[in-house]
């Protein structure tokens, strides 16, 4: 977890499922790596994002990812898949398995 030093950081394992437009879609995990109080390697872990209800939000609207685990939610600062970088690789099917990084809000 080198590239986030200093952040609270949890990788998971994990995919999304529903469509991209869908406001209901979610994401399932399992806890891979983790430097964040209270959160621990095996734990399993549900990600959503709460926003805008339209496809396309006006400029002042926002949304987040939130982070849910053993009943509490914490707020994300990012959720990305760690494995769209990689070299060679150039798209990814987020409702197939891979390793995901989620940073905490300080």
């Amino acid at each position: 977890m080198t590239q986030n030093t200093g952040r609270q950081t949890i990788l998971v394992r994990g995919a999304w499922t529903g469509p991209v437009a869908d406001p209901q879609r979610q994401f399932s995990g399992e806890v891979t790596e983790s430097n964040a109080a209270a959160v621990e390697v095996g734990q399993s872990v549900g990600v959503s994002f709460t926003g805008s209800e339209s496809r396309v939000p006006s400029a002042h609207e926002h949304g987040k990812y939130v982070l849910r685990l053993n009943g509490q939610e914490l707020s994300l600062v990012s959720f990305t898949c760690d494995e769209t970088g990689k070299s060679g690789h150039t798209g990814h099917d987020d409702t197939q398995p891979a390793e995901w990084c989620a940073v905490l809000v300080p």
